[in-house]
């Protein structure tokens, strides 16, 4: 499947269901954000974040399916059924139909244990989370982008590409292993969309040395959304983002935690 070429927004609000931002002070900040430069909301599906949704202004959603910690949880606290049941009501009817047959399409790989249809499975029972909204784009959680990674499995990287792009999401990637995982999508031929991985002055968190990481970014014909902007709030986000557009990425992923505390800097005044 050839994709047309597509280029991601530029700004992307992280809206993180744990970090305990009351739906109006995340609506207020959404909205500042995306006022000051368009670009879409990206959300890790759950009840509080489709909450949260209904309370933000109107914006593109990228979605990073799934949160395997959530799921793994909910799975050991109330049991499969139930776990698979509560994602599946908030999808209705579509949501059931759309799992059911990405079911049935992977029935083989499923029978196999094999990822290449336990990752589309999972990624259709998380999307049903958020209801009617339909997402732009859809990422593959870091935690099974790098579990692939590590593994060599480039086929499913791929099929992953693809089963995203025919359910109409722009398909994409998270890691945390950026430097290594641009060059071997590369060399695999696998082109998602965009891939989202840290990238900052201070080189948290990039891996496998910050230098790598700017090289394989500067050599990848994929969009990159940089992430971990602020390295842990030890720089300011105004220079982070300057950071990551100099550095080639075409786009940036900015929490709330980020621009409430840019916010809060603002507001403070300066010292004569």
């Amino acid at each position: 499947m050839s994709p047309s070429r597509w280029f991601p927004p530029r700004r992307l609000v992280a809206v993180d269901a744990h970090d305990g931002t009351d739906p109006p002070a995340a609506s207020r900040l959404v909205a500042t954000a995306l006022a000051a430069e368009p670009g879409a909301v990206l959300i890790r599906p759950s009840e509080r974040t489709r909450a949260l949704l209904v309370e933000l202004p109107p914006a593109p959603i990228v979605a990073v399916v799934p949160d395997l910690a959530e799921l793994l949880h909910d799975v050991a606290a109330r049991g499969a059924p139930r776990a698979a049941g509560s994602r599946l009501a908030a999808g209705g009817a579509r949501g059931c139909g759309r799992l059911a047959a990405t079911g049935l399409r992977h029935l083989a790989d499923l029978v196999r244990g094999d990822f290449r249809g336990i990752i589309p499975v999972l990624i259709e029972l998380e999307r049903a989370r958020l209801g009617r909204v339909a997402p732009a784009g859809v990422a593959l959680a870091a935690a099974l982008t790098d579990l692939l990674l590590a593994a060599g499995h480039a086929e499913c990287l791929a099929h992953v590409v693809q089963f995203l792009r025919r359910s109409g999401a722009r398909a994409g990637f998270e890691t945390q292993n950026l430097g290594h995982l641009l060059p071997r999508l590369a060399s695999w031929n696998v082109t998602p969309d965009f891939v989202i991985g840290p990238m900052n002055p201070r080189g948290f968190r990039m891996k496998p040395t910050a230098r790598a990481v700017l090289e394989a970014v500067r050599r990848s014909p994929t969009p990159v959304l940089a992430s971990e902007l602020s390295a842990a709030a030890t720089v300011p986000l105004a220079d982070a983002i300057a950071y990551a557009h100099a550095q080639g990425a075409a786009g940036v992923v900015v929490s709330l935690g980020e621009l409430a505390a840019a916010e809060g800097s603002r507001a403070q005044p300066r010292s004569p």
